[in-house]
């Protein structure tokens, strides 16, 4: 069976949909005909999706902007809710949201800097995780977060960026296991060196024509969902 008609009708719920490697996500899960709900903090950037998505004359995604910087576990419990009042269930959980400034030395580290990635790099993906997991449970399906390079990242200067990232992929082991049993897969994805804005903020002297490009990445996420 061809990746898009196992993915057709799906409903997948995406974060950071507007980044670079969200972005190419939320087009690889329209053009398979999934249902996709994207999820950013900027509301206007999600309409410019939808509305690039809609031009291409793909199925129109829907809208659920989220702030994780400010968001509770009882508006993720929220979200909940409205994904079962509309979908019954959930077939995929795509973690791409992350926070990062720049490298800094930790002496210089603003402790709101740090709460603030802890809070999108960690307590969020958690947290909701846990408010989505029964809709995923009852849908028998599959959840995904994205790590980085722990080669790279647990060096001097990633600050709480190394940290999360370490934090996420444990965490993503733990549910794997306690999921193993109940039809839910947990995978944690580590993408190669891409062509993002996130990229850039840490290298932005490097050749971009040597990095991946995000669709390419995309397709591991597609390939995830669809074992």
């Amino acid at each position: 069976m061809e990746k898009n008609q196992q993915l057709a009708d799906k409903t997948v719920f995406l974060t950071g949909a507007c980044g670079g490697l969200g972005s190419a996500i939320a087009l690889r899960l329209t053009q398979s005909g999934a249902n996709v709900i994207i999820s950013d903090k900027n509301p206007k950037a999600l309409d410019k999706l939808a509305d690039e998505l809609v031009k291409r004359k793909l199925r129109e995604p829907v809208i659920y902007p989220m702030n994780l910087v400010g968001a509770t576990p009882n508006d993720y419990k929220e979200l909940s809710k409205v994904i079962k009042s509309n979908f019954g269930h959930l077939d995929g959980l795509i973690h791409t949201a992350a926070e990062f400034g720049s490298l800094t030395p930790f002496l210089l580290y603003e402790a709101s800097r740090w709460l603030k990635e802890m809070q999108v790099n960690v307590n969020s993906p958690i947290f909701l995780t846990q408010a989505l997991l029964p809709l995923i449970l009852k849908g028998k399906g599959t959840v995904l977060f994205t790590s980085d390079n722990q080669q790279t990242t647990a060096k001097a200067y990633w600050g709480q960026y190394g940290v999360g990232k370490a934090a996420i992929e444990q965490f993503s082991k733990i549910l794997a296991q306690e999921c193993q049993n109940q039809s839910v897969h947990v995978q944690s994805i580590t993408p190669p060196p891409m062509h993002t804005p996130l990229r850039a903020k840490a290298w932005p002297a490097e050749n971009p024509d040597k990095l991946a490009k995000p669709l390419d990445v995309a397709d591991l996420y597609i390939e995830a969902l669809t074992k």
